[in-house]
């Protein structure tokens, strides 16, 4: 099995929302901003499940199923640079409520769409040797459509 790293991984933001959230078509048709200087990707494919624990006092077995699932936010993390275009509109949205479209673009081109509301987009410093970074938290609305690489 061939497998990839995360060279080469783009970030897109788009202001638009799709006509239809479950179609990469939809998605494919919105005007896309790239946000520059990325330097972390987090995942933003997946559910996280609650457990349920059932616990019966006539039992000493406890019995545990899956209960209801969010979906789990991705936190991405760039090197701050306040003319950059998808750095600009991230600092729009973080002071929004308003959702907004999101597009990953892997290594080997295959693409993931989601929705999300950005609850957070601070710059934070360091020592004399750090790079001035922005991180911002994507509570993401819909699960994310998966297109195959080309």
């Amino acid at each position: 099995m061939t497998f990839q790293t995360t060279a080469d991984t783009e970030i897109y933001v788009s202001a638009a929302l799709p006509t239809d959230t479950t179609s990469a078509a939809a998605f494919a048709l919105l005007t896309w901003t790239i946000i520059g200087e990325v330097t972390d990707v987090p995942s933003v494919v997946g559910r996280e499940y609650t457990t349920v624990t059932n616990a019966p006092v006539g039992k000493s077995q406890q019995t545990e199923k899956k209960g209801s699932y969010k979906l789990p936010s991705a936190e991405i993390k760039c090197a701050w640079d306040e003319s950059d275009a998808g750095q600009l509109i991230i600092d729009i949205a973080s002071r929004s409520h308003d959702i907004y479209s999101f597009k990953l673009k892997k290594q080997d081109g295959a693409i993931r769409y989601f929705t999300a509301q950005v609850s957070k987009f601070i710059e934070n410093f360091g020592t004399v040797d750090s790079v001035v970074t922005g991180s911002m938290t994507l509570l993401r609305q819909t699960d994310t459509v998966k297109v195959a690489a080309p």
